[in-house]
Parts: structure tokens; C-alpha cells; sequence
């Protein structure tokens, strides 16, 4: 587990020269969103592959709905946000998912 902590935050390290700001962002956005929703759901049903879509749709249409919005005030970098919440989305499952 350690090593799997200090390969995540040496990726993380390397990645965030690499990533700008907004895209920071949206990955903890959708993090906290998918992860959030994942676990208020598997506590309300006790099952996992339902928590785990609805964390996953929640996620993505409220990610794809800002972007929608974004696209209204000629934003530039959809599909990089789009890929940064999908980013987020996946990671904030699969910790809720190893949690449970």
C-alpha cells in the first residue's frame, strides 16, 4: 500500500507540471462529485455496480452540463475539461470502489 501511495504521489508530482490549472480543477471537481455520490449511494442501496453508475453519470453529465454552459461564452478547451472530469470521475471510483 505504501509503495502504491508513493508511486500515486510521484505520478501526481510529475503530472501537475504537465497540467494546467483549470485542468487541476476539473479532475478534483469530478473527483469529489463521482466519489461523493458513489458513497452516498452504496449506503442508501448496499450495492456496489449501482453506486459505482450512478457516481460515474452523476459525474459526467454535470461535468458535460458545464461544458455545455462554457460553450455559450465561446470557451476554448472542452475537450481537454471533458477529459480531465472523466480523469476525475475514474479516480474518485476506483477509491470509493476500494473502499467498499
Amino acid at each position: 500500500m505504501i509503495k502504491l501511495f508513493c508511486l500515486a504521489l510521484l505520478i501526481t508530482t510529475i503530472a501537475s507540471a504537465q497540467i494546467q490549472n483549470d485542468d487541476l480543477i476539473h479532475i478534483g471537481g469530478s473527483y469529489a462529485m463521482s466519489s461523493m455520490t458513489t458513497a452516498i449511494m452504496y449506503n442508501k442501496t448496499n450495492n456496489k455496480k449501482k453506486a459505482i453508475i450512478c457516481g460515474v453519470v452523476v459525474s459526467l453529465v454535470m461535468g458535460a452540463g458545464k461544458e455545455v454552459v462554457d460553450n455559450r461564452w465561446d470557451s476554448k478547451d472542452t475537450y481537454t475539461d471533458l477529459l480531465s472530469n472523466l480523469v476525475g470521475t475514474t479516480l474518485g471510483v476506483i477509491t470509493i470502489k476500494i473502499a467498499i
